[in-house]
């Protein structure tokens, strides 16, 4: 899929079957495409959720970067005792510095990301909206929790075809995380990446929901957004396939939560 082709910077477009989606899904594979110019895609049960990270769910108060950034300051004790690894950031003074400075704060935000998405993947209420290189991998949490009659959606992200990106000091703008950095090993098996959304407001950074930015209308060059729904009356025959090319829980999560939901899965869901 060419620039020329890539269309308004929110495309949406809904398909019957899964084969249907399969088949658009491969016009995002370039094999010339550079490294830095990735696709990458996230799966939602609900065709209907906005794209909202689970910090934003959880929590409407804690939108200045700053407070979050020392609410995981505090628990890291907790985290490093119970995994036994260290994870670094800045001390309170740098952080305070950082997230009421425009140029340093984008170096700073990502010395805290293998800690950030290392609680992201724990489930700990996170900023960081979590993708993946695998239309798969997102199919996979899109269709799981799928128990309902409507669609599912799979989202297709490419942030900058260009490989530079443009905006004010006025205007939200998403960062990027990824995809190599030591973090969680799930990281690697669900070959996640990472996005964040941002704003410099009142001299300090908040975090922003991304719709601020996939709505806008202009720099149509970069920030690229697809939503395809699939109905979710598709799953078994999704799982079925996820299964067979091992893509499951137990792959995704190595957790012995994983191996039963797996287990349960082929024994109550696909046998026929």
């Amino acid at each position: 899929m060419n620039d020329s082709e890539s269309g308004p910077r929110t495309a949406e477009q809904r398909f019957e079957s899964w084969e249907e989606f399969e088949q658009y899904a491969a016009t995002f594979e370039d094999p010339a495409r550079e490294r830095w110019d990735e696709v990458w895609f996230r799966g939602q049960s609900n065709a209907q959720w906005q794209l909202h990270t689970s910090l934003e769910r959880r929590s409407t108060k804690t939108r200045a970067v700053a407070d979050y950034l020392n609410l995981i300051s505090e628990i890291k004790p907790a985290v490093e005792t119970f995994t036994g690894g260290e994870f670094s950031m800045p001390d309170h003074f740098g952080l305070e510095q950082a997230c009421r400075q425009y140029d340093v704060f984008d170096h700073k935000l990502r010395e805290c990301a293998t800690y950030m998405a290392h609680l992201r993947h724990g489930g700990f209420p996170s900023p960081l909206l979590d993708w993946t290189h695998s239309p798969y991998v997102a199919a996979y949490f899109a269709f799981h929790g799928a128990r309902h009659d409507g669609d599912v959606a799979i989202y297709a992200y490419r942030e900058r075809p260009v490989n530079f990106k443009v905006g004010g000091s006025d205007e939200a703008q998403i960062i990027s995380i990824g995809p190599i950095i030591k973090t969680h090993k799930r990281h690697f098996r669900q070959q996640s990446r990472y996005t964040s959304c941002i704003k410099f407001e009142n001299g300090q950074w908040f975090f922003n929901p991304h719709d601020a930015v996939f709505g806008r209308k202009d720099h149509l060059k970069q920030d690229l957004l697809w939503k395809m729904s699939i109905p979710a009356k598709e799953r078994l025959k999704v799982l079925r396939f996820c299964d067979k090319v091992n893509l499951n829980e137990f792959t995704l999560f190595d957790s012995e939560e994983g191996l039963l939901e797996m287990q349960a899965m082929r024994v109550f869901d696909l046998r026929p």
